[in-house]
């Protein structure tokens, strides 16, 4: 759930009598991270950027709700997988449409109905993927630094 503010008290009494008015920029994201646990995303969580932090050496897999239309998550890898390797997958058989950045062979982006994102021990920190629903497929945008660090299957 998204961070609100109290906006009811006056500013002056906010404020310990200045009357400075409170200034808004930008919203606060809720965040998650994933360290061994498998995880199963619920359609609450839509809009949290899920941090990656997969310490053990067991794979973690992490699966998405079902499309509705307007779901959306940013994951980021925060750490190198050890050996363990977070696969994001999806409820339904090929409902995840993903798009890939240029692979080595340098024959332009990939896009491909597919079940699972796997995030390779090749990655690094700071790779992100992002997944937004219309309703019938998950769209998949990933973001990679080392190639073949982020594959689909």
């Amino acid at each position: 759930m998204a961070n609100y503010l109290n906006l009811t008290a006056k500013s002056r009494e906010v404020h310990s009598g200045n009357n400075r008015l409170a200034k808004f920029s930008g919203i606060i994201k809720d965040t998650r991270t994933i360290t061994t646990e498998p995880t199963t995303l619920l359609d609450y969580e839509s809009g949290k950027y899920i941090f990656l932090a997969i310490t053990g050496s067991d794979n973690v897999p992490i699966t998405l709700p079902e499309p509705r239309a307007g779901l959306n998550f940013t994951f980021i890898v925060a750490a190198s997988p050890a050996s363990g390797e977070p696969i994001i997958r999806t409820a339904t058989s090929n409902t995840l449409n993903a798009m890939g950045a240029a692979d080595s062979a340098a024959d332009g982006p990939t896009s491909l109905l597919c079940n699972a994102v796997t995030i390779e021990t090749a990655s690094i920190g700071g790779e992100r993927i992002e997944f937004i629903s219309d309703d019938t497929y998950w769209y998949c945008y990933a973001s990679q630094q080392a190639v073949g660090s982020i594959t689909f299957s």
